[in-house]
């Protein structure tokens, strides 16, 4: 059994260093998360018995096959906990899409338009921070990317831009459970709840951010170089009258906010109140434009189609990580490094400092998965840390996103702003690598002394 768990570790380290030299390999990370997670849990019934035993399964021996056992009631759990988050994303995408489609962002290429460099940073950041707070990171870096290719006309300003895009929407995703695929992660696992995980990140979250803008302002010189003219579409897919547009914005974000009562009151899956909002964005939007019949649904003006980065290769990458990461906790792989690491480190902050550190070389989701099962909830040793909306939780989510993004490679946010900009691995090191870090220190200061 001890041979079978050493190979279930070695599929997922070496499925982890493939998915983190994607830009090197050209290798599609879903396919490697795939079949790594695939293979581990072929492996892991080779001992499926014992390692069930050692897990604490005594009710499996009722069921007479254990492969039958495992399939329906080990393997699901981490197939149902993926699917929830999958389902949430694609709710929200759609929702952001529909409203792209009708013009509903079209005024802010008007608004943000200006020719100081360092105003029109902030108002960026600032718009991308809250957009991101209420939608998932990666749909808000998508769309703020696009809003500011249509202003910005020079491709060094727009490269500094993206990366203002890419750490404001990572730290107003990092603050609340529906801004990114971590703390959604930790809040359907119930190991936080919307209000407390709220406010117990978002002075650290802003402090960072602030940090952050003002050591990348000093990179910004003279005026934004315009663009002349506003390339927008002018078909059928933006009819909309300005209140139908501002009333689909408000229920839009109104109904993201509601999800979290949603859930409190119903006790259903996050997901489900997601979808009741995109339900009742199409219908709104059916009405609206019902003598097109709806024809022109998903007909974009100049939009980064979403296909690549939020479709059908995510979720198959969700799903692999999940599997790989399922294998190593019911292998007891990880319930081991967390038995040592509670009786040797009994810091927190430790913690989240190494799984920052390791999610800036290697995806942050699969490095909050592992640390959401390192620990048990309520944990005897330091349970004040362990319990519900504990420091543990929130310390979790927020090293690995500014960790993630200290080499842009430890994010799906990042992957995607580096693809759409072209930014060069090396010029990312040399210009913001080390203010992200000290925008991560100063955030970490903050988080000790509120909590």
């Amino acid at each position: 059994m001890l041979i079978t768990t050493i190979v279930i570790v070695a599929i997922v380290l070496f499925g982890c260093i493939m998915m983190s030299s994607v830009q090197i390999s050209h290798i599609n990370r879903a396919a490697v998360a795939m079949f790594c997670g695939v293979s581990a849990w072929v492996v892991y019934m080779l001992h499926g018995s014992d390692f069930l035993n050692l897990m604490g399964y005594p009710d499996y021996q009722l069921i007479g096959q254990v492969d039958d056992y495992i399939a329906t009631n080990v393997i699901v759990k981490y197939i149902n906990e993926a699917c929830q988050v999958i389902l949430f994303l694609i709710a929200t995408n759609t929702i952001v899409e529909i409203m792209n489609n009708n013009g509903v962002f079209d005024s802010l290429v008007k608004w943000l338009r200006t020719h100081s460099s360092r105003l029109f940073l902030w108002e960026l950041s600032l718009l991308t921070f809250v957009i991101s707070a209420n939608v998932d990171n990666l749909t808000t870096v998508v769309l703020m990317m696009t809003i500011m290719d249509q202003i910005v006309n020079s491709r060094p300003q727009k490269i500094i831009y993206s990366c203002v895009i890419l750490i404001s929407a990572i730290l107003g995703g990092s603050f609340t459970v529906i801004g990114d695929m971590t703390s959604l992660m930790l809040w359907v696992h119930g190991v936080v709840t919307p209000s407390a995980y709220a406010a117990g990140l978002i002075l650290p979250v802003l402090a960072s951010l602030c940090v952050f803008n003002l050591l990348i302002s000093r990179m910004l010189v003279g005026r934004v170089q315009v663009s002349s003219f506003i390339n927008r579409f002018d078909g059928d897919d933006s009819l909309l009258r300005p209140w139908q547009k501002v009333l689909l914005l408000f229920i839009g974000i109104a109904g993201l906010w509601s999800i979290p009562t949603f859930h409190n009151v119903t006790k259903l899956p996050p997901f489900l109140g997601a979808l009741c909002v995109l339900a009742l964005i199409w219908l709104l939007e059916s009405a609206f434009t019902f003598k097109r019949n709806g024809n022109r649904l998903f007909i974009q003006h100049k939009y980064i189609r979403n296909t690549e980065f939020i479709g059908m290769r995510l979720i198959l990458y969700f799903l692999g990580v999940s599997l790989m990461i399922g294998a190593l906790v019911e292998c007891g792989a990880l319930k081991f490094v967390g038995d040592l690491m509670a009786t040797h480190l009994h810091n927190v902050y430790i913690y989240g400092g190494v799984i920052g550190i390791i999610s800036s070389l290697i995806d942050n989701i699969p490095f909050v998965m592992v640390g959401l099962h390192l620990f048990e909830q309520d944990l005897p040793a330091s349970a004040s840390d362990f319990v519900q909306n504990g420091t543990y939780w929130q310390l979790l989510s927020f090293c690995s996103a500014l960790g993630g993004s200290l080499l842009y490679v430890g994010t799906l946010a990042g992957h995607a702003v580096a693809e759409v900009s072209k930014i060069s691995f090396t010029w990312y090191v040399r210009n913001i690598f080390w203010r992200v870090l000290i925008a991560w220190l100063v955030g970490m200061a903050v988080f000790y002394a509120t909590h």
